[in-house]
């Protein structure tokens, strides 16, 4: 009798000990899921005196890499375009990967030269891509996008 409440007692213990580490895989399964990879999406637009009026959309996704072991990627999409009255000349879109953990600041021009219509008649996308070591404890990269163009032979900036 003595043998077969050992042997249920140990069952049991084998049971709570296999549904624990499963709870606990989960637990931290769903944690690295959101640590590896966090995603931010902005948007909106700004308006001057003028009849400028810039509006943008950005998805920026921070996360391991898919090839490079060690490495961490920071990926910004994003559509900026003219809904005002007056035409933009000559559009320079850049993002800026400010990296504190790294003392880094790194910028991407990634669409130059550009006549946004006004109206919203033409959009331009644009994708940025910064590789950096990934840092423990994980610290996030600020992104800022600046938009420069010509307005009535000035330079005007914005920075988002």
């Amino acid at each position: 009798m003595e043998h077969k409440i050992k042997i249920l007692i140990i069952g049991v213990m084998i049971a709570v000990i296999t549904f624990g580490v499963i709870i606990v895989g989960i637990i931290l399964g769903g944690f690295s899921l959101f640590y590896f990879t966090v995603q931010e999406e902005s948007g909106g637009s700004i308006s001057g005196d003028s009849g400028v009026r810039i509006s943008y959309d950005i998805v920026c996704t921070q996360g391991a890499t898919d090839n490079l072991t060690g490495m961490e990627s920071v990926k910004v999409h994003g559509t900026v375009c003219n809904t005002g009255n007056e035409e933009l000349k000559n559009v320079t879109v850049t993002v800026i990967f400010t990296d504190t953990a790294h003392d880094r600041e790194v910028r991407k021009t990634v669409v130059e030269c550009v006549d946004l219509l006004l109206d919203g008649a033409v959009s331009v996308e644009f994708d940025a891509e910064y590789l950096r070591e990934l840092t423990i404890p994980k610290t996030s990269v600020d992104k800022t996008i600046q938009v420069n163009w010509i307005e009535d032979g000035e330079l005007k900036t914005l920075t988002t």
